[in-house]
C-alpha cells in the first residue's frame, strides 16, 4: 500500500515538471496540444505529496494508446481511464514520482484543474485552509489513499464554488456523494464500473448505468442536455481505445 507522505513546498518541482515536459513532447509530437504543470507540486508554498502531476490535452485521446510503448520505455505505466471518461492516466516511479493525465482536446476537466491551481496560488486562504486538510487527512489515512484523496472533495468543491466553476465532467462513481447522487437520480444502487454520473460545475445533474456490453443502458439529464449528450457520445466514441 502506497503511504501518504507530505513535504514542505520544493522550489525544484517547477524545474522538474519542465524536465518532464521536454521529454513528452518528444514523444506526444504533433498529437499534444497543450503541456500544464497541475496539482499541489505546482502551487507555490503548498505542502505537497512530491509528485509531479502533468496534464496533456491531445487532438484525440483514441490516439494515446499508440504511445504507450514508447511512455513505459521512461518508466510510465498505464493506467487507462481509471475512472475518469476521455482521460488516459499514466505513473511513473516507485515510490510514484509522476501522474500524467492525458484528456480529449477541450475538456472542461483540464479547466477545472487549472483554476483550482491558479486560485490557490491566488488566494492564501484557501490554499492554507487546503494544505491544513491535507495535514491532517495524511495523519489520519496514511496508508489509505484512497481514503485521503476522498476526504478533500468537499473542500475541493467548496474552492470551486467561490471561483464560480461551471465545466462539465463525467465519472465513475466513486466517491459517496457521487453513490448518493446516482441513487437520487437512478433510483438503485450504483455498480462498480457500470455507473457513472454527470456534473456541471460542482453540481451534479445526471447519470448513467452501463449494461454488460458497456454501452449506456439507461441515462437521467436534467440540464445541459446537449453539451451532456455531446460528452458521452465522444466518449463511446473513444472508450476502445485504452
Amino acid at each position: 500500500m502506497r503511504e501518504i507522505t507530505l513535504s514542505d513546498y520544493n522550489p525544484q518541482w517547477p524545474q522538474l515538471f519542465s524536465q518532464e515536459a521536454e521529454l513528452l513532447k518528444e514523444i506526444f509530437g504533433d498529437l499534444a496540444i497543450n503541456i500544464y504543470h497541475k496539482g499541489s507540486t505546482s502551487v507555490p508554498n503548498l505542502m505537497a505529496k512530491p509528485i509531479i502531476d502533468i496534464t496533456i490535452e491531445v487532438e484525440d485521446i483514441s490516439k494515446v494508446n499508440q504511445s504507450n510503448e514508447t511512455l513505459a520505455a521512461i518508466g510510465y505505466s498505464a493506467l487507462g481511464e481509471y475512472g475518469m471518461p476521455l482521460r488516459r492516466l499514466f505513473a511513473k516511479g516507485d515510490p510514484r514520482t509522476h501522474h500524467l493525465h492525458v484528456w480529449d482536446r477541450g475538456h472542461d476537466e483540464i479547466a477545472k484543474d487549472l483554476l483550482f491551481r491558479d486560485t490557490l496560488i491566488q488566494n492564501a486562504a484557501a490554499r492554507i485552509a487546503y494544505e491544513n486538510l491535507k495535514q491532517k487527512l495524511g495523519a489520519q489515512h496514511r496508508f489509505e489513499p484512497d481514503q485521503y484523496t476522498m476526504g478533500k472533495d468537499r473542500l475541493i468543491k467548496e474552492i470551486l464554488r467561490t471561483a464560480n466553476y461551471n465545466g462539465l465532467s463525467m465519472v465513475f462513481v466513486l466517491l459517496e456523494s457521487e453513490k448518493q447522487a446516482y441513487r437520487n437520480f437512478m433510483n438503485e444502487e450504483p455498480i462498480q464500473d457500470k455507473s457513472l454520473v454527470i456534473s456541471q460545475g460542482v453540481n451534479f445533474i445526471g447519470a448513467i448505468s452501463l449494461n454488460e456490453n458497456g454501452a449506456v443502458d439507461r441515462k437521467v439529464i436534467t440540464c445541459a442536455n446537449e453539451q451532456a449528450e455531446k460528452l458521452i457520445a465522444r466518449w463511446l466514441e473513444t472508450r476502445n481505445s485504452q
